[in-house]
This record gives C-alpha cells, sequence and structure tokens, in this order.
C-alpha cells in the first residue's frame, strides 16, 4: 500500500484512537510491532476470506498485494476498495460489528465507534513471550586530557547497539548518539548537589549543572547496529531510548581512568579541578558520593 494513500492518526482519540499501554524501559517499538503485526494479520485474513467468498476456493489460496488480493498463480482478485465495500455489506467481523472477545474494553470502544465504514481488523498481541526484553550497547570512548590544566575533550566515540531489526536506521542512529549524550552529560557536567539534611535540590540552573552542548559533543561520533532480529517477537525488533545512557558515561569514565590512573576519581562528574587536586596531591581528593538517610 503506497503511503501516499494512507492516512495516519497519531495520538487522537477524538478520532476514536484507544490509547495504547504503558512503554515504559525502551519497550515502544517491541510492544507495538508485535501489535501491529497482530492486526496487519488479522486484515490478511479477513481480506483473505472475502476473496473465497466472492471467487471461490479457499482463503488460503489468497494473496495480498500490490493494493489487490488475488488468487495465486495468475487467478482472479479484487481490490482493497472492493474488499472493503464487502466487508460492509457483510457485516459482523468484517465490518467491526462483532469484535473479538479478548481485545482490551477501549480498544473495543474504538472499534465500535469505527465500525460500519470499511474492512476493520482488530486483534490483541497474543503472541509467546519468554522472559523479559531488554536491549544492549557497547560503547567505545578516547579522550585526550592536558595534565596541567586538567581539561579533556572526547576525540573519538562509538556505540554499538544490540537492538533485532533495525527499522527505522536514521530514527535509530539519532537516538542512539542522542542518548549517549545524555550518558555524556552525567559524566562531563551535570553534577547533582542535594541538602543533606531535607534532601532539596540545590543545583537548579544551568550554570549549577551544565548540560552538554554542541561544544562538548565528540569530534567524531558514529553508531552501528548488530542487526540479529529478536526472536520473540515477529518483526524481530526493540526499542532502544535508554541504554545508550548507561554505555555514554560508563565509557567517558573508563577512559579518564585509563588515561589519568584508577586513583584520581572517584565519582561522577569529573571536572577539571577534581583531576589537578588529586594528580598535586598524589591521591584522591573527592570521596564517593554518599547516601544521607
Amino acid at each position: 500500500m503506497p503511503w501516499e494513500k494512507c492516512e495516519i492518526t497519531w495520538g487522537n482519540s477524538a478520532r476514536n484512537l484507544p490509547w495504547a499501554c504503558p512503554s515504559g524501559g525502551s519497550q515502544t517499538t517491541h510492544a507495538m510491532t508485535r501489535a501491529a503485526h497482530a492486526v496487519a494479520m488479522d486484515a490478511r485474513k479477513k481480506l483473505q476470506e472475502i476473496a473465497a467468498k466472492d471467487l471461490g476456493g479457499k482463503p488460503e489460496d489468497y494473496e495480498v498485494a500490490n493494493e489487490r488480493v488475488f488468487r495465486r498463480g495468475g487467478g482472479p482478485g479484487m481490490s482493497l476498495a472492493q474488499a472493503a465495500k464487502r466487508a460492509i455489506q457483510l457485516g459482523g467481523t468484517y465490518d467491526g460489528h462483532e469484535l473479538p472477545k479478548d481485545i482490551n474494553k477501549f480498544t473495543v470502544a474504538s472499534a465500535t465507534a469505527l465500525s460500519g465504514q470499511g474492512l476493520l481488523a482488530v486483534a490483541k498481541d497474543s503472541y509467546p513471550r519468554d522472559g523479559v526484553t531488554h536491549s544492549y550497547v557497547a560503547t567505545f570512548a578516547e579522550v585526550e586530557v592536558d595534565l596541567e590544566t586538567g581539561q579533556y575533550r572526547i576525540v573519538d566515540f562509538l556505540a554499538y547497539a544490540d537492538v533485532g531489526t533495525v527499522i527505522h536506521p536514521n530514527a535509530l542512529g539519532g537516538q542512539i548518539l542522542g542518548r549517549s549524550i545524555l550518558g555524556i552529560g552525567h559524566a562531563i557536567g551535570q553534577k547533582w548537589v542535594y541538602d543533606q539534611h531535607y534532601g532539596l535540590p540545590l543545583a537548579k540552573r544551568f550554570h549549577h549543572t551544565k548540560p552538554p552542548t554542541i561544544l562538548d559533543v565528540p569530534q567524531n561520533m558514529q553508531w552501528a547496529a548488530v542487526g540479529i532480529p529478536d526472536p520473540e517477537t515477529p518483526i524481530g525488533a526493540r526499542g532502544i531510548g535508554e541504554p545508550p545512557v548507561g554505555g555514554g558515561c560508563a565509557a567517558i569514565l573508563n577512559a579518564l581512568s585509563d588515561a589519568l590512573g584508577d586513583e584520581v576519581f572517584r565519582r561522577a562528574p569529573v571536572n577539571a579541578d577534581t583531576i589537578l587536586a588529586s594528580l598535586e596531591a598524589g591521591r584522591p581528593m573527592q570521596e564517593p558520593l554518599t547516601a544521607h538517610i
């Protein structure tokens, strides 16, 4: 189906769009692709059944492609528009007046409001799942440190992601590198300070807890993906929102530790004053973070 013939409804409950399940922990791609695949399979099944009713044969004899449903081997077929019109005439499960028993009540409300307008596909993701789905990122960084001033810069950075099938390379790359920069910010400048007695944040302004800017971005910053499909979803894809953050922070801290020595800093962010004070004293001048309870 050409994109120019598709109408995407996004986040508009006024158009009978139900809201989705929570997607915390970077689960959006994994959850939504499974659900979309289930609905697409329901649409194909109904199109095959409609074609078989009108043109003969069995539903499995028909293929759906090129905006048509047609018999395999060059037999008769119909356009998707004709099938949608026929779905309204048939009613029942085909136009949404009869709905599956296992779907969510919000989906029931939406499907009921949309019934009778054409072929309506609706389904619940009932695909098997074993365990918890996570994505992973291996991150590598190179830094250069000026031992006289304590200043350092990131000269090379690579984040390699294991996210299953890559659906949209540009979007994936933006997420990997963007979230890596968030992690870099934790390593180089975002200094959170809290009142030890009341637990109130004291670093409330950008000049107190500096986020990274374009001047802090590594000179050479690259990403890549393993590209091995996740076997627990028919699409093979997983999300990548949060995993790059930890990798971005840890890679910078490890590179700094490799450049300066293991006993120079014991907490993040690592600032120039920490580096200089520890190098001059020959020992760590900053204790590890302490939780005050």
